[in-house]
């Protein structure tokens, strides 16, 4: 098998990638890799992850850590996610349950679809679920107080956080459709009409009373206390659809979880509304295929159309109503015959190594639609329960409408931004939020999940093809380049159509696809696309089994770390 060079890559982490480090000759961990065998967590934002070792090193398990990570992640990467976004949750427990909450957005039961749908403001708002399905993870597996699970957020919110590059670069991309909103301006602009930049400070004491609210009265009173008043109040006011009864009907119900074999592996995920059923699709695909022996350009090349092919999926099957047929190997094979496996190349080079800067483009405006924001984060404690938690506010800060008392974003989920599902009331149109966790012989290996758009999809199929394929270690995994399927809107319908034999390259300097593998892909027929863009390929958080401990891994296009608990309640309790 030709596979890429891990010393390559190593070197590119440690020399060309901004802010990407990994572990040393020496066993030394850096800061977007770390080892613990007391509980690890990886996050996308330095104090969401601190947030979550604090935790687990306060005897909090891994449910714990994902709180509080879900709360931090509100306060200073609001961008991305938030409490009042929607969001996926799968916990394994040290015993081998399963449990899995959906927390999406539900369509309004007034709502009324207009003939012209807008892209943001109060008309997409939906019911937000993120605060109850936090609250679900609470009740059932928590076991720290909720004060203390959400301490670090107020303490942020109210006293301040420095701002990191990619935050503010998202406030000044977003400047043009918030700086009306009152809310925005007393949460997110100085007194002169800007944004805060990187490394100044930002408090928001909206969002801080908001949150302290929660806490003392429970999270409950989203939707049925004071807070869901205050949401109520200035939804209607402002055209919004959501009233006291949407809110008070709102349940974070059992996801619907999914599962497949994959080689000598399980995969386990969540079905619609979710994408974890388009993630088991792919790998049923790519099963079909001997991934370990394929050079990188027919691995490519396979992993590009098998992702297409399950994305397509939607266009007949967009609810996975049968999940049987969700899982269908045969499904599968009969995908798989399909796909074009090109010649292998009499010689293929590493990844390119260059010192050109990186270009990072932290708004994600050059990604394309496909891309939009969200956020993933990963805990694991010393007995074993795994979190994967996925959240979101949709695109670049939802909505755009923030109700002036309370500080927090809405999500996106009417109009232009989900306007492929049928948006009917009590509805939760589905996105593509995926999170996965991988065992063998029923013992966990791997958890992880990804954030952008439908590229989290291919972000997540081909992690795990990295690593258990190709048999590269989980930070090469994930650094290494990636592929995307191209889609097309049809003129007539506006339907997606996938391209099977077009897509994207990663092609970022120090990572990427060299023009070679271009070439060689254009020469067998298929129409590939470039994009030197870090972070245009997903962003992955990860979280592997490994010597006992638990290896955490952070994804090197992006500002996220990992870090790994220095003591814990096991070590406590064999004291």
């Amino acid at each position: 098998m030709q596979t890429l060079s891990k010393m390559v890559l190593v070197t590119i982490c440690l020399l060309y990638l901004a802010g990407c480090q990994t572990i040393d000759r020496a066993g030394h961990t850096t800061a977007q890799t770390a080892r613990s065998a007391q509980g690890m967590a990886a996050t996308a934002q330095p104090m969401a992850t601190r947030a979550a070792r604090s935790i687990l090193e306060a005897g909090g398990n891994a449910a714990d850590a994902a709180i509080a990570a879900a709360f931090v992640l509100a306060v200073v990467e609001p961008t991305m996610s938030g409490i009042g976004g929607r969001s996926q949750i799968l916990v394994r427990t040290q015993t081998g349950v399963y449990a899995v909450y959906n927390g999406m957005t539900q369509i309004p039961a007034a709502y009324v679809r207009p003939d012209t749908l807008p892209a943001n403001g109060y008309g997409t708002i939906a019911t937000p679920g993120v605060i109850a399905a936090l609250n679900r993870l609470h009740r059932e597996h928590g076991s720290l107080s909720l004060s203390t699970l959400m301490a670090p957020a107020i303490e942020l919110a109210e006293k301040g956080f420095e701002v990191l590059p990619g935050e503010a670069a998202r406030h000044l991309a977003g400047l043009k459709d918030f700086k009306d909103n009152q809310g925005f301006q007393q949460s997110f602009l100085k007194p002169d009409g800007t944004t805060y930049l990187a490394g100044e400070w930002l408090r928001q004491p909206e969002l801080a009373r908001t949150l302290k609210r929660l806490s003392s009265a429970g999270l409950e009173d989203f939707y049925s206390g004071a807070i869901a008043a205050s949401i109520v109040a200035d939804l209607q006011e402002n055209g919004g659809y959501v009233t006291a009864q949407d809110l008070l009907d709102y349940v974070a119900a059992d996801a619907r979880y999914v599962s497949t074999r994959y080689r000598d592996y399980e995969i386990h995920s969540m079905a619609a509304p979710g994408g974890g059923g388009l993630v088991i699709k792919a790998l049923n695909i790519l099963e079909n295929f001997a991934a370990g022996s394929l050079t990188n350009q027919q691995w490519g090349a396979v992993l590009a159309q098998a992702v297409a092919m399950a994305i397509d999926s939607m266009r007949m099957d967009y609810t996975e109503t049968d999940l049987e047929l969700v899982m269908s190997k045969e499904w599968a094979s009969v995908q798989a015959s399909q796909i074009i496996l090109p010649p292998a190349a009499e010689e293929e080079l590493a990844p390119l190594v260059s010192d050109t800067k990186v270009s990072m483009d932290w708004t994600g405006a050059s990604w394309g639609e496909e891309s939009h924001h969200t956020t993933h984060f990963v805990t694991a404690d010393c007995s074993g329960m795994l979190v994967s938690a996925t959240q979101t506010v949709g695109p670049l800060f939802g909505s755009k409408v923030i109700s002036r008392d309370l500080g927090f974003v809405y999500a996106s989920t009417m109009g232009t931004y989900l306007s492929a599902s049928a948006q009917a009331p009590g509805s939760q149109p589905r996105t593509t939020i995926a999170p996965t966790l991988v065992t063998k012989n029923g013992e966990p290996i791997l958890v992880l999940g990804a954030a952008g758009g439908l590229r989290i999809l291919s972000a997540i199929v081909q992690s795990i093809s990295r690593h258990v394929d190709q048999g590269l270690p989980l930070a090469e995994a994930i650094a290494a380049p990636r592929v995307h399927p191209v889609y097309e809107n049809d003129p007539r319908t506006g339907e997606r159509l996938i391209q099977m034999t077009k897509f994207q390259a990663e092609t970022s300097p120090g990572i990427g696809w060299q023009p070679a593998d271009l070439q060689a892909w254009e020469a067998q027929g298929f129409t590939v696309t470039a994009n030197d863009k870090t972070g245009a390929f997903g962003r992955v958080h990860a979280i592997l089994k490994s010597d006992g401990g638990w290896l955490g891994v952070a994804d090197p296009d992006w500002e996220g770390t990992a870090e790994g608990a220095s003591r814990s309640k096991c070590a406590a309790e064999n004291h």
